[in-house]
């Protein structure tokens, strides 16, 4: 198992410049949270790559800033847009398979109150993550629906319907956003375990939504457990905020601690 970091940890520090002060902390496993449209392309995408061979990066998956408005882009019934959409995160996946990922978090459908699902509407959605799914395993990717608390995707039985209708779906496990809708993270889990990719990981305590893991109540034997029943055995990245944290030194803690974690649980750990 690799223990590794988003870079939208370090947000809004500019992208090039995490990757560096990812390196320094001694991660070597990494997310890419792609911040604006000029960061898929050259000359920045060029100097990236270098970057990243550099300093012996790995980039396991990345995370679209288009990811706030993915509804809109992929999924309502005006054609002409969702085309553009596909077109825009066909370019996701071209990038993101040449940094070496292999997979793109999704947060997919906002939560709309009074908006009910109908059988057209449903049909239309299933149609258009199938596709997806389609264009990323062209690209050499797939898809990672993440569980989001403003998303859809926050309802356990909303994934479940997603894991049955879209075979070649994978996932993203976010504990943060489980948290937030006063959710286990076993909830979203046992939902999707068999297809699971990707997990972000934090802490929290009674007062705190969000911390770096170990600073506060998770259970992480429980959680490194559940994985390895499974057989989960890929990579946990650390996402939490910017201001979430006071210095550097509490990152390579958790780095270290999460390695530790997995060792307990049985797993070879690494970064």
């Amino acid at each position: 198992m690799k223990i590794g970091l988003s870079t939208s940890c370090f947000y809004p520090q500019p992208l090039e410049q995490t990757v560096e002060r990812i390196a320094a902390l001694g991660g070597r496993t990494i997310e890419i949270f792609f911040n604006t449209e000029s960061e898929l392309r050259d000359p920045f995408l060029s100097a990236l790559r270098r970057s990243l061979r550099a300093y012996g990066l790995t980039v396991v998956s990345i995370h679209p800033f288009t990811s706030l408005m993915e509804g809109l882009l992929l999924f309502t019934d005006y054609a002409r847009r969702a085309e553009d959409g596909f077109a825009q995160y066909r370019r996701y996946f071209e990038v993101a398979h040449s940094l070496g990922a292999r997979y793109l978090t999704l947060h997919g459908e906002r939560k709309v109150p009074g908006v009910q699902e109908t059988a057209d509407s449903w049909a239309r959605k299933v149609e258009r993550y199938n596709r997806l799914c389609e264009v990323a395993a062209e690209e050499g990717m797939q898809v990672a629906q993440e569980n989001v608390a403003w998303c859809r995707s926050s309802d356990p039985d909303y994934l479940r319907a997603l894991y049955k209708a879209v075979p070649a779906l994978g996932y993203t496990l976010d504990v943060k956003q489980a948290n937030r809708m006063q959710k286990s993270w076993k909830a979203y889990f046992d939902a999707v375990a068999p297809r699971l990719l990707n997990i972000h990981i934090n802490d929290f305590d009674q007062d705190h939504g969000c911390l770096l893991p170990g600073e506060g109540l998770l259970d992480y034997g429980e959680l490194f457990a559940a994985l390895r029943r499974s057989g989960y055995d890929r990579q946990i990245l650390i996402e939490v905020y910017s201001s979430n944290y006071d210095n550097d030194a509490q990152i390579t803690r958790s780095l270290r601690f999460l390695r530790e974690q997995a060792e307990k649980a049985g797993y070879t750990a690494g970064f």
